[in-house]
């Protein structure tokens, strides 16, 4: 055979094999390509042009209820999207807890079909068909999908999603896009909700005094922690040093709070509720109340810690208020509040005369003219 017939032979195999994966592609990927734990990956593994989730569009999935019904039937939607596109394409997986197959998918038409093969647990898939990846319209491409829930309560189940948007070449170029997505549906039992038993909206508390608060919870078997705090200002923050308790006894239902000296008339209580699995359950917040300062005034400056590093010097500590500055040995230097500025201070050059070894007293002055109690600092090797 001549050595052109060779390479003639040689280019007709390439175009071959090229045309087999675009067929392939176009018919949609192996199972294994959602992105869920246990997975082989997502669609970048034949698409590796970007990075996953780096480009303009989406994948979505709509239409699923918050909490389902064992064995109840629901159909829902898929869609990816990005604008200019006409093909798109996707692979989706329903998961329990376990990771293993969570109900039954099932196509509603010819544009989705389920994979015989399935994955790690017994789990099925569900992706387009050939005919299903062109777009009406450029910029998105949706899918129906049914689903049927498991015949029991099986806990929160998770469907994960990759969709993939192309320009339409026939061939994996820098155009191919991926993206990922997932979303969760409860179980009756998995369903976490927590409410306020005894709320204090519209009560005056006295700094001090003990309020009891009462709270109920749905759910209980998928919650991880339970977190109460209190806000002082109508509930826009609610920081980690107005925490008021934190348990991960799903069981308890009451705090007795000590009211502190913290006087405002925009105070409001949150309670959060962190699940063991699935979105983020709703906080309960409670109507804004009065707090009753005791007349002592404000409390004074406290630090907890001081570290310098370089000319840095850092003071953490509480009750610090805007426009606080740091003294060493009395002498003020320059400070800038932090976004935290209420308990972290901080100098720019507050140590650059500090050396390693030296012993300063460090204190803090609020523009009230409180002050802190002396806290010595000996420096340590950087």
């Amino acid at each position: 055979m001549k050595l052109s017939s060779i390479r003639r032979l040689q280019a007709a195999i390439v175009v071959l094999f090229m045309s087999v994966i675009a067929y392939a592609s176009v018919d949609g990927p192996e199972p294994g390509y959602t992105d869920a734990p246990g997975d082989l990956g997502n669609c970048t593994a034949c698409h590796d042009h970007h990075l996953v989730n780096q480009g303009p569009g989406s994948v979505q999935i709509s239409g699923l209820p918050s909490v389902y019904e064992p064995g109840k039937i629901y159909n829902f939607t898929v869609t990816t999207a990005q604008s200019t596109r006409r093909r798109f394409g996707f692979q989706l997986t329903a998961i329990d807890t376990k990771l293993a197959k969570a109900g039954a998918l099932a196509s509603i038409d010819s544009n989705t079909q389920v994979l015989f093969q399935t994955g790690v647990g017994g789990r099925q898939y569900i992706e387009h068909t050939k005919q299903g990846t062109s777009a009406p319209v450029a910029g998105s491409r949706t899918w129906q999908v049914r689903w049927t829930a498991p015949d029991t309560d099986v806990g929160t189940v998770r469907f994960c999603v990759a969709g993939n948007a192309t320009n339409d070449s026939g061939v994996q170029d820098d155009d191919d896009y991926i993206y990922t997505n997932s979303t969760f549906v409860d179980s009756p039992t998995s369903f976490v909700t927590v409410a306020f038993q005894s709320d204090p909206g519209g009560q005056t508390l006295s700094a001090g005094s003990t309020f009891k608060i009462d709270w109920t919870t749905t759910g209980q078997t998928n919650i991880d922690n339970i977190e109460l705090r209190y806000s002082t200002d109508d509930g826009a923050t609610f920081p980690i040093t107005n925490l008021i308790m934190s348990t991960t006894n799903a069981a308890t239902n009451t705090f007795d709070w000590k009211v502190p000296n913290k006087p405002t008339s925009k105070a409001r209580i949150r309670i959060s509720i962190g699940k063991k699995s699935g979105d983020a359950a709703t906080p309960a917040m409670s109507s804004g109340f009065v707090i009753l300062g005791d007349g002592s005034g404000p409390p004074p400056p406290a630090i907890f810690s001081v570290t310098a590093s370089g000319k840095k010097l850092f003071v953490a500590g509480e009750n610090f208020m805007m426009g606080a500055v740091i003294e060493v040995d009395g002498a003020e230097k320059g400070t800038n509040n932090e976004e935290d500025f209420s308990h972290m201070l901080r100098s720019k050059k507050g140590a650059k005369k500090i050396d390693v070894g030296e012993i300063v007293t460090i204190t803090v002055l609020n523009p009230d003219n409180t002050r802190s109690g002396p806290f010595v600092f000996t420096r340590p090797p950087d």
